[in-house]
């Protein structure tokens, strides 16, 4: 008779022992003594049979499928080791699984007492049996779970009320658990990889270059992969765990992890400072209007923003530089009406001269997106909008928290649930409070500079969009293309008029036109009373 071997056990660590050559190699020759025939051996590794999900996600559902569907019709032997193996479920659900896969032609058997169970033979013995063995089964099961459980409570209470613990010998790639009682070392040649990482994203640039310059440098990776993926250097960007933040949870084998509370704040040690995370986040935020550059040119600054008068957006189309009848060299990028382009009605078939029109817009309102703040960078305003990265984190943090007291207070009346909101909410308003404090102290650290100096260091900058060197342009564009998108809103071109209306966010505008058509053309200005203000 034909046999399927099936064998399971609940954690990776009994993975790396004895446990499934034990298994097999008990259930094969348990099946030669009895002349079955094994055709296959179904395996899920570190599957939980308490609360049954490997019989509907795993190896055993898999097969319980196939018998449904009308395989193995001459019928079919599944053995295992122990009873217990194909579930740890309460008593009834074990039996009621047990009759219902004995009733569709499968004879379970199990090496430990050499059992065999069969379609109507479970007799009172039988019943008996299976319930008790099932009994013992799910009683250890639930009071490992319960006694883990406790565990893992206790050490999340641990944390809250303070107390520096590590919970678990697993941590982020750049650390290592050392010592009794155990603490997190910083593995400090991989700390300086991930800083870097974090730099080189505020600066501009994205995963795939990162990825590329430390597989040429020949940066070792943190594990065992060949070279660096982008994926990794995304996944090291997204890890809160960097400021020092470890989010307890839950993970279910086959589903997502679940998270378990607040985040815990300073479980890890601090690998990248606040300011610089959020610089590194602001920065990939506003890579999505950096693709539509070609490799490193970030050609168009305004993706996203320049729209024509029908209401969709200009679309960028790159013909780039030419040489005329006459010699002269000229520039054949255009920014053109999308719907136009595609037939969708629009009848406007102005192509905007790209450069004439990026240099036009730039000049009106350059001087005013490139404040001081795009400039500054002494020790004092560093050290400043740190602390305002972290008060900001923790006014969120609070705010959240104090959300959760408060439904828990309403829906229970708990005395100390109000007490806790009451102090949660005074810790945001005191996060806010010194939130407004440190942005005057920024504000007053960067001071101003004279009129003339603040020109000519913008000019600098513009110097720098057309540089040679191709890690100085793409710098100075990926910078100026920040600034423009953080002051506005949108560029509505006209095309009767040949004039574009730059819409700031706050609502106020200024108009560029044009003297005509070309990649020449004399510009005029208009702006709204109180633009530069």
């Amino acid at each position: 008779m034909d046999c399927v071997i099936y064998i399971r056990w609940s954690s990776t660590e009994q993975s790396r022992g004895s446990s499934l050559e034990r298994q097999r190699t008990l259930c094969r020759e348990h099946a030669q003594r009895h002349g079955w025939n094994v055709v296959a051996e179904l395996v899920d590794d570190g599957v939980s049979a308490f609360k049954g999900r490997h019989a509907t996600v795993g190896a055993l559902g898999g097969f319980v499928r196939e018998i449904e569907s009308g395989a193995h019709p001459n019928g079919i032997v599944l053995l295992v080791e122990k009873l217990d193996r194909l579930s740890r479920e309460e008593p009834s659900r074990v039996f009621m699984w047990m009759l219902q896969i004995t009733q569709a032609g499968v004879d379970v058997a199990t090496v430990d007492g050499d059992r065999r169970y069969t379609k109507g033979a479970f007799d009172m013995a039988s019943i008996i049996e299976v319930v008790v063995k099932a009994q013992l089964s799910h009683e250890e099961s639930a009071k490992k779970a319960s006694r883990l459980a406790a565990a893992w409570a206790a050490k999340r209470a641990k944390l809250a009320r303070g107390e520096s613990i590590v919970m678990t010998r697993r941590a982020p790639a750049w650390l290592t658990v050392e010592g009794h009682p155990p603490r997190f070392v910083v593995m400090e040649e991989r700390a300086a990889v991930v800083r870097r990482i974090f730099e080189e994203t505020a600066a501009g640039f994205g995963k795939h270059h990162i990825a590329k310059r430390l597989n040429q440098e020949g940066v070792p990776t943190f594990g065992r992969a060949a070279g660096w993926h982008s994926s990794y250097i995304q996944k090291i960007l997204a890890s809160a765990t960097v400021l020092g933040e470890m989010q307890p949870g839950a993970k279910a084998r086959g589903e997502p992890r679940v998270a378990i509370g607040d985040p815990i704040r300073d479980y890890y040690p601090v690998i990248v400072d606040a300011d610089l995370h959020a610089r590194a986040q602001r920065s990939m935020a506003g890579r999505s209007r950096r693709v539509a550059g070609r490799g490193r040119r970030l050609v168009n600054i305004f993706s996203g923003l320049a729209k024509c008068g029908c209401g969709e957006r200009m679309t960028f189309r790159g013909k780039g530089r030419k040489v005329r009848a006459n010699g002269e060299m000229v520039n054949e990028d255009y920014l053109v009406c999308d719907a136009y382009q595609r037939g969708r009605g629009c009848g406007n078939r102005q192509h905007f001269n790209y450069q004439a029109w990026e240099i036009a817009v730039l000049d009106a309102v350059l001087s005013k997106a490139m404040g001081d703040e795009r400039f500054a960078s002494r020790e004092e305003v560093r050290r400043l909008e740190v602390e305002l990265a972290e008060l900001t984190r923790l006014r969120d943090s609070c705010a959240r928290q104090a959300e959760t007291a408060l439904r828990i207070f309403l829906e229970t009346d708990r005395a100390e649930a109000r007490t806790a909101w009451d102090g949660l909410i005074a810790q945001t308003d005191a996060a806010k409070a010194a939130i407004v404090a440190t942005k005057r102290a920024i504000k007053a650290a960067r001071g101003v500079v004279s009129a003339e100096e603040h020109q000519k260091r913008i000019a600098d900058l513009v110097d720098r969009m057309v540089d040679d060197d191709e890690e100085a342009r793409f710098k100075a564009r990926a910078t100026v293309m920040d600034a423009v998108h953080a002051l506005i809103r949108e560029i509505r071109f006209d095309a009767r008029r040949l004039a574009a209306e730059v819409v700031l966010i706050d609502g106020l505008a200024a108009e560029v036109s044009a003297s005509g058509p070309g990649t020449e053309p004399q510009f005029f200005y208009r702006y709204d009373p109180g633009f530069f203000e």
